[in-house]
């Protein structure tokens, strides 16, 4: 008796962790999400704007997460991003999706899925004001970023994998600054002020010294 327990429950232990075909060739992304949900009894609410296809390959035999994982991807090749809300995915354009309910931390988001989410990156060395305008064209297409310089911020919503590679760029830009090449630029920046002040002045002043014409 104990011997057919033992192997009823390798068996069920087997089944439990048993993969599952995600393969599609030209498939309808709805028709993606309705398989997943019910192989894993996962609930989704889908906009009723979602639409598109897809083709995923090599995914005939797939733990529920890798599953998951493909899907998420699929979605983001269409514009659509997930939010989990309690145990509900909720299904909608990325970048209306940027005002739910989403992931939002300090840390850098894990890779997969595929997914819109809030990085927060707070710099050490520079002011996150000095490097705004270069990394604005670092967002993606559905991303967003916002400077907060009160605490030397700079906050992204965007793909979890542009997420990496903003975040790569920005170790990079934040680096100490060599103390003489500090005080060369800060030498700059008071000769560049210094030069554009009286430009200024002199333009004030021909402007005021122009006649003006007498109307007739």
């Amino acid at each position: 008796m104990k011997v057919v327990l033992t192997i009823l429950a390798l068996l069920f232990s087997v089944n439990s962790f048993a993969g599952m075909k995600f393969s599609f060739q030209s498939e309808d992304i709805l028709k993606m999400i309705d398989v997943y949900s019910k192989a894993t009894g996962q609930k989704f609410v889908v906009d009723p704007g979602v639409q598109g296809k897809g083709t995923i390959t090599g995914a005939d035999n797939v733990p529920p997460e890798e599953a998951f994982n493909l899907l998420s991807s699929v979605l983001s090749t269409n514009g659509y991003a997930i939010s989990k809300q309690d145990d509900t995915m909720v299904v909608k354009a990325a970048r209306h999706i940027q005002r739910d309910l989403i992931e939002t931390t300090t840390t850098l988001p894990t890779l997969k899925p595929e997914r819109i989410a809030t990085y927060i990156y707070t710099f050490k060395n520079i002011p996150a004001e000095s490097v705004m305008r270069e990394v604005r064209i670092l967002a993606s297409r559905d991303g967003e970023m916002n400077v907060y310089s009160r605490t030397n911020q700079i906050i992204f919503s965007d793909w979890s994998s542009n997420l990496h590679r903003i975040d790569m760029i920005l170790k990079q830009l934040d680096q100490p600054t060599d103390p003489k090449v500090a005080k060369l630029i800060e030498s700059y920046q008071k000769t560049a002020k210094q030069t554009q002040k009286p430009r200024a002045e002199m333009k004030e002043s021909d402007s005021s010294s122009t006649p003006t014409k007498e109307k007739k």
